[in-house]
């Protein structure tokens, strides 16, 4: 792939039923290992590359994102909470 980005991306379709890609991201023509830190700074590098439209709809989708997973932790503590008063019973 030649483009103006500092890196390339390639993209495998994985053959199961969830047709699921694997995205591999080469920097320097080594691929680059996944971790927190890496994928941070994948996503940096588009950064500027995007549009003012793209960066609003990134914005939108991380907030949903953030919201629901706010939601999530809610709902997980509040098992947690119920759980913990069931536990705590004693029949008599």
């Amino acid at each position: 792939m030649n483009n103006h980005l500092p890196f390339t991306i390639s993209s495998e379709n994985m053959a199961d039923k969830k047709n699921l890609a694997t995205i591999k991201i080469y920097i320097d023509g080594k691929e680059m290992l996944y971790s927190h830190q890496n994928i941070i700074g994948a996503i940096n590098a588009f950064l500027p590359y995007l549009t003012n439209d793209d960066l609003d709809e990134l914005m939108l989708r991380f907030h949903t994102l953030k919201e629901h997973r706010r939601q999530k932790e809610y709902s997980a503590l509040l098992e947690a909470r119920e759980k913990s008063i069931q536990k705590n019973r004693h029949d008599t």
